[in-house]
């Protein structure tokens, strides 16, 4: 509930900040002001809410909220009134409106601050009373810039409406201060889980549908022999194959007493629908590898994900809420665009990129990664090039540089040796070779990093159990 009228009273009785001055004017959210007061004898904020059924104005110790961009109101009042001093703070006919006169050089703005519920309103007068801004705009009501704004001060009886209960020896600012700062941290707190558990689930989705698209294809790829051997089986019948058959039917060499039909594509010969074939057993053998990192990489990204929005909305503690909701959020605008190539796996406050082929490694070149971020690659043998991506204002540690030197050795020729030298270096250093193949980089200011195969930190990497 709002302030009523004996409460704002005492509030204003224990401020007392007539002859104070204005050093700061913050914005923390749509609803709210925050005037920075100081005094030789005091300095405190002044929180001045017009939420509905929350309207109030007390002295507040409590956090600031992310500054939003400041309002058009705000501007204003830190054009006219920022620096100046407070000559009074009144409420008048004892309403739940205050009046408070600022003096700045030869201008006298008076801010009549109105706590009505859901008609609540700040507006700025001259010494004549012309409205120079208000909070919120409402032409109806007369409260426009350039209208009079006219106030009949008529004494009101407060006894019906008396202070509420607070502990003794603590002084009712104190008391409102807390009791509103809980209220609406538990309010943030139920928004910021609804938030988090809408933004987890979405991603989650997106996830589980390309875990089910790669899994499809997994299977469809783990045949990969078959192709082969329909390749073999028509070149053992090419001389009985006439041009524009539809199918090959001939006994199984590779499978006892079987005759199996082999579609053939009508417009090809024989030679070169067996091509075809040899073609689909290479792209499916070589795919099934990529595929079945695909399928442990994203079942690894759902169950971290899914456990870090389980903790959270577990999690009491509004400002790791926020935290992770700004930070997830920027991360999702950042990739909504285009999925990220290859593979991503995360140390610490770091995201790690992993491209296995030349194509992945080109696109992350040229669309993921930037000049601070840092490559990795192995000295010895061919591979997928690996990038740190660097957060800003902090230094890359060891153990994720170890982390990213055993993801460089996993997904290179050197897979199953047991130490291998890796080389690494900032984005910027890599030179794209002149004619070479596809997303292939010359490194300078290279340094190298020996690594020695680590199966518990891979295992944790890959999300494999132990």
């Amino acid at each position: 509930m709002s302030l009523n009228a004996s409460e704002i009273n005492l509030i204003l009785d224990e401020l007392d900040i007539a002859g104070s001055y204005i050093q700061k004017i913050i914005q923390p959210d749509f609803h709210t002001l925050i005037f920075s007061i100081f005094s030789p004898r005091d300095r405190f904020n002044l929180l001045i809410s017009m939420k509905p059924g929350t309207s109030r104005l007390h002295r507040h110790t409590g956090r600031i909220g992310k500054a939003e961009k400041l309002q058009r109101f705000a501007q204003f009042l830190r054009a006219r009134i920022l620096g100046g001093r407070i000559t009074e703070c009144s409420q008048p006919g004892n309403d739940r409106i205050i009046r408070m006169s600022i003096h700045k050089g030869d201008d006298i703005t008076t801010l009549w601050i109105r706590l009505w519920g859901g008609n609540s309103n700040i507006i700025a007068v001259d010494k004549d009373n012309i409205i120079l801004d208000s909070y919120y705009r409402r032409p109806a009501k007369g409260e426009t810039s350039g209208a009079k704004l006219v106030y009949q001060v008529k004494e009101k009886d407060i006894s019906a409406f008396p202070v509420r209960p607070y502990p003794a020896g603590e002084s009712f600012n104190s008391y409102i201060d807390s009791y509103y700062t809980e209220l609406e941290t538990q309010d943030l707190r139920k928004q910021l889980h609804q938030q988090i558990e809408a933004l987890a689930n979405r991603s989650l989705s997106k996830l589980e549908c390309r875990l089910a698209n790669a899994k499809e294809l997994v299977e469809k790829y783990e045949n990969f022999e078959q192709y082969k051997q329909y390749g073999e089986l028509i070149l053992a019948n090419t001389r009985s194959i006439q041009r524009g058959a539809t199918f090959l039917e001939t006994a199984n060499y590779y499978s006892e007493n079987e005759t199996i039909q082999i579609p053939l594509d009508p417009k090809l010969s024989a030679s070169e629908n067996s091509e075809k074939y040899f073609h689909k057993y290479k792209k499916a053998k070589n795919g099934l590898a990529l595929l079945q990192d695909d399928v442990r990489n994203l079942t690894a990204k759902i169950a971290e994900l899914t456990a870090s929005r389980d903790s959270l909305l577990a999690e009491q503690d509004v400002y790791v809420l926020e935290e992770w909701y700004e930070k997830e959020k920027q991360h999702q605008s950042k990739v909504v665009a285009r999925d990220i190539p290859g593979l991503q796996f995360t140390s610490g406050p770091f995201m790690i990129y992993v491209g296995r082929t030349a194509k992945e490694n080109d696109q992350l070149l040229r669309r993921h990664v930037r000049g601070s971020d840092w490559w990795l690659h192995t000295r010895d043998y061919a591979g997928g090039y690996v990038f740190i991506k660097v957060e800003k204002g902090k230094t890359v540690p060891l153990d994720t540089l170890l982390d990213a030197g055993n993801l460089a050795v996993h997904f290179s020729k050197g897979k199953n040796s047991q130490k291998a030298d890796v080389y690494y270096t900032q984005v910027k250093y890599l030179r794209r070779a002149k004619d070479g193949p596809l997303g292939l980089v010359l490194p300078t200011q290279e340094k190298n990093l020996a690594v020695t195969a680590d199966p518990s930190r891979l295992k944790r990497l890959l999300g494999e159990e132990e």
